[in-house]
Order: C-alpha cells, then sequence, then structure tokens
C-alpha cells in the first residue's frame, strides 16, 4: 500500500497526558534523534536511485516505511510507546508550527519521488528535487521535537521526584501518628485487667507496624537518593 497524506494523517490522534517512566522517556527520545538521520538517509537514497545506482531504491524504500511507521508511534502511540502524551507535544506537532503536516508532506513527496524513479517517470527528476528543497526544513523540525523530548524529559523526572518526597513525607506523618497512638496504647495497657492486656497485644502490634513502616521509609529514602 503506498503512502499517502491521508493514511499518515489518519494515525495522529491526541492522547492524554500520563506518568511516563524514564525508559519509555529514553525509547521516545531515540526514535525523536532516529528520524533526523533516517530523513537524510531518505534523500540520500533518492538521489542515488535517481542515478540508477543498485540497490539505492530498495534502500530509499524501506527507510521510508521505517521513518513512517517511527512517527505514527510517536503520534499515536504503540507498543507501550504513549503517544503525544502531553500539552507542549500536542502543540508541537498539531500547533503553529505544523510539524505533523510537515512530516505528511515530506512522506508524501519521497513516496512520489520513489514511485516516479520506480516508473522511469519523466517527472521523476522534479519529483527529487521537491524533495531535496524539503529536507533542509523538516530537518530543523526534527530537531525541534527531539528537544522537546528532552525538554519533556528533564520536566517529568522533575516532577516525579516532588511527588515522592511529597509521598515519603505523607509515610513518615503517618508513621509518626502510629508510633504516638502506640505509646499511649502502651500506657493504657499498663492495667492488669484482662482488656488491658488485650490492648497491650494490640499496642504491641502496632509498634510492630511502626518499626516496619519507619524501616520501608529509610529504605525508600536511600534508594530515591542515589537514583
Amino acid at each position: 500500500m503506498p503512502i499517502t497524506i491521508e493514511r499518515i494523517q489518519k494515525t495522529q490522534s491526541v492522547a492524554a497526558e500520563t506518568d511516563v517512566s524514564s525508559e519509555v522517556l529514553s525509547s521516545l527520545i531515540n526514535m525523536a534523534g532516529r528520524q533526523r538521520m533516517l530523513s537524510q538517509r531518505i534523500v540520500l537514497k533518492a538521489m542515488l536511485a535517481q542515478r540508477q545506482c543498485d540497490g539505492a531504491l530498495t534502500i530509499a524504500q524501506e527507510t521510508l516505511r521505517t521513518f513512517a511507521d517511527s512517527h505514527a508511534a510517536l503520534v499515536q502511540g504503540r507498543a507501550g510507546l504513549p503517544g503525544l502524551f502531553s500539552p507542549a507535544l500536542r502543540d508541537a506537532f498539531h500547533g503553529n508550527g505544523h510539524v505533523a503536516k510537515n512530516i505528511a508532506d515530506f512522506i508524501a513527496l519521497a513516496s512520489a519521488a520513489l514511485e516516479a524513479i520506480g516508473r522511469k517517470s519523466a517527472h521523476a527528476e522534479d519529483a527529487v528535487q521537491a524533495l531535496i528543497a524539503s529536507a533542509d526544513p523538516l530537518l530543523n523540525d526534527l530537531h525541534g521535537v527531539t528537544a522537546l523530548y528532552e525538554q519533556e524529559s528533564r520536566r517529568i523526572a522533575r516532577s516525579q521526584k516532588h511527588e515522592q518526597q511529597q509521598l515519603i513525607e505523607r509515610i513518615k506523618s503517618i508513621a509518626k501518628e502510629a508510633h504516638i497512638v502506640s505509646f499511649n496504647g502502651q500506657i493504657v495497657a499498663s492495667r492488669s485487667d484482662v482488656t488491658g492486656r488485650e490492648f497491650a497485644v494490640v499496642a504491641g502490634v502496632m509498634t510492630s507496624i511502626t518499626k516496619e513502616l519507619e524501616a520501608v521509609v529509610s529504605a525508600f529514602v536511600k534508594k530515591t537518593s542515589a537514583a
């Protein structure tokens, strides 16, 4: 199936913002960065294919498919990738910069050029020249997208660190409250009647839970500090 603007635009869905792990962010940054190399490879191989260099047309077609599939994965999301997970990314692709449209136009130009070369059309040279003319503006767009993914990665890392700190403080507060309850329970349990002895068991369990909670907090703090 030929790659068309309509086919690409159908994949450009809007994803809701969500939490994204550092591993996923690394994959997104790598994929966005790879798009720059792929776009240049498409143009180069198209030029070589126009000169009838052996194998250049096949490589150009395969590279174009990879580029288009990666673009769809970045925008739509796929196999664990979240798509356009933040307002900043959605604005970059679909806002005033028209990055998504520019990429779709490049894919359409490349597809048309390679098809013309394959048919040995008289218009092949013009199609290749149009593709070459689109390469530098597209590269600027792709540079900007990669930089934005890196910026979003730093933003999310800061946000996650803040949330972790809030969680630590909340757990500490709960542990402190539990410790106070346990201490007060032990005082009440100092009575010698049966109810007091039963309460002493409850207070002992509460103390054990408090100590375990404090240990968990300590281990969590060490782990997050090391990260």
